[in-house]
């Protein structure tokens, strides 16, 4: 155990906090203590490398528009897709090129007190469009900050182009883009005060600092050991847990913490196997089914996995099914495309592909049975991932590809596929990856432009087609039709033939709280809106 989880789990023993329980299932708590295998590396929404960063920015800061949740019997809060629901905006007009939002006069940052003003919301997509996730923004048709218009203080007009400038029909995605984390509203009145010639948005201070207008601000941070959490007193809408304590626990027993009472709360670094026997121990599991797909890519530019046999002979020795039934317990299913499979732009187009290992070595031997040593990187916040890597080691063993496990934290996983994407010119070790991805949106140009198109903002394998790359910028920002369908299905039928990504599954994920609380909330990527849970009744 690290030094620091050995201070994280000293300082639970001896707490006198909200985390107190009156026996080790049951939750008599005013706060939420949870535990998180990493520590926070950026607070700039703009800039977030890790789930834990992700987090604070859904609770400390809002959008122009939110999530629509959806309570389940159980008590689950669940997102429904590209469905949004008001959040700094009480209202919006869309006028088919264009969306007018009309902001909330009543809404106000913390802590200065500032108005939450137009000014702000175009200072903040400002920022957006000039970060290195702009790709979402100008996918969907925002591609300058000249399109954004202040009215007044309360309305901005925002106008959707393609890239030469032509207007474009405004429709779901365009609007539910603006619950994206990197489209968060700032207080730009604030934030100004520490921007410089070199940084004009202030992403330095910004990274280390909160000035959002979220149900939580951030009440202090103790690097390495904790994140508190404290109730925004100007949010409207109050939280039911007025607290919220995150301990960096790095790679301490989560279970374990849940079973002795020194956190209430979990959603990270549990395997399949602690999920069920806390549940046997009676703590109450909530768990839904999310979009969020487990895929591998492999550098397609250079070595090895140039090589199209070599990458369909990968595809064929995946043991799917065996990952479904052993590593995740029968709670997740296989994925056949990188495009969700609720999308009417889906097509199963990997079902060519089975665990069929002697398949595999033929088109290793059509290959030229290349000798093949690879690091395989997986993601150690999720236990799934390491069990999915040695499966996958184990089958690529039999047709002769030696692969080496290389475990990652979460924002070095993001920087490992990010890096390659970003910088082709200089890509580095031509590797294999395991990563966790969910699109905010049913678009399939979302995993296609950004996973297997030039200069696609997670484009790993540095893999492109022509076919590809012209279909996703024909039909990207076109209304949806049955000819749009058509296209992207041909893409995912020409990725899959490629095979520079293979998608493997679609997983359940599992929050696992202290009996007395409910509300888990569940959307593409792993990330808890404390503001969400409440006291059961």
């Amino acid at each position: 155990m690290s030094v620091a989880a050995a201070a994280a789990l000293a300082l639970a023993g001896c707490s006198t906090s909200s985390a107190s329980t009156t026996s080790s299932t049951t939750s008599t708590a005013t706060g939420i203590t949870t535990a998180w295998p990493a520590d926070l590396t950026s607070l700039d929404p703009m800039n977030l490398s890790n789930s834990e960063d992700t987090e604070v920015a859904n609770n400390v800061y809002e959008g122009l528009v939110a999530y629509d949740f959806k309570k389940t019997s159980d008590g689950s809060e669940v997102w429904q897709g590209s469905k949004v629901a008001p959040a700094l905006a009480k209202s919006w007009t869309i006028d088919k090129n264009a969306i007018t939002f009309d902001l909330d006069p009543n809404r106000k940052f913390y802590p200065s007190g500032n108005p939450v003003t137009a000014s702000d919301v175009k200072w903040s997509l400002e920022a957006a469009l000039h970060s290195l996730n702009a790709q979402d923004i100008t996918t969907n048709g925002l591609q300058s900050g000249d399109d954004i218009h202040v009215v007044d203080a309360h309305t901005v007009t925002i106008d959707f182009t393609d890239t030469s400038g032509n207007p474009i029909d405004v429709g779901t995605t365009q609007l539910a883009m603006f619950v994206n984390t990197n489209e968060r509203i700032i207080d730009s009145v604030a934030a100004k005060k520490h921007a410089t010639a070199s940084d004009p948005y202030a992403s330095k201070w910004l990274r280390s600092n909160v000035v959002g207008s979220g149900p939580y601000y951030l009440s202090s941070w103790s690097k390495g050991q904790q994140v508190v959490l404290k109730a925004n007193p100007d949010y409207p809408d109050q939280p039911a847990y007025k607290t919220v304590t995150a301990r960096i626990v790095n790679n301490a027993n989560v279970a374990s913490l849940v079973k002795s009472g020194s956190i209430n709360f979990a959603e990270f670094d549990m395997s399949e196997t602690d999920v069920t026997n806390l549940q046997k121990a009676g703590f109450t599991v909530a768990s839904q089914a999310t979009p969020t797909l487990t895929y591998l890519t492999m550098a397609a530019d250079t070595g090895a996995f140039t090589n199209e046999k070599v990458r369909q002979a990968v595809a064929d020795a995946i043991p799917y099914k065996q990952i479904v039934s052993t590593v995740y317990s029968g709670r997740a299913e296989r994925a056949y495309s990188i495009v969700n499979s609720s999308s009417s732009s889906y097509t199963p187009a990997w079902n060519e592909y089975s665990t069929d290992l002697t398949k595999a070595k033929q088109l290793m031997k059509q290959a030229g049975n290349p000798t093949i040593y690879v690091p395989l990187h997986y993601d150690t916040s999720d236990p799934a991932q390491e069990n999915i890597a040695l499966l996958i080691q184990e089958n690529l063993k039999t047709i002769g590809i030696t692969v080496k496990l290389t475990p990652e934290t979460d924002d070095q996983q993001w920087d490992i596929i990010n890096g390659r994407s970003r910088n082709p010119s200089n890509p580095g070790s031509a590797d294999m990856v395991l990563f966790n991805w969910g699109p905010w949106t049913d678009d399939p140009k979302i995993p296609v432009g950004y996973a297997a198109t030039k200069d696609g903002v997670n484009n790993y394998a540095l893999w492109s087609n022509p076919t590809v790359d012209t279909l996703n910028a024909t039909w990207q920002l076109k209304a949806p039709s049955s000819a749009r369908d058509a296209a992207y299905k041909q893409a995912q039928k020409i990725i899959a033939d490629a095979a520079p990504v293979i998608p493997i599954t679609y997983a359940d994920r599992q929050s696992v709280m202290a009996k007395g609380i409910t509300g888990a909330s569940f959307e593409q990527f792993a990330s808890t809106r404390y503001y969400l849970l409440t006291p059961t009744k």
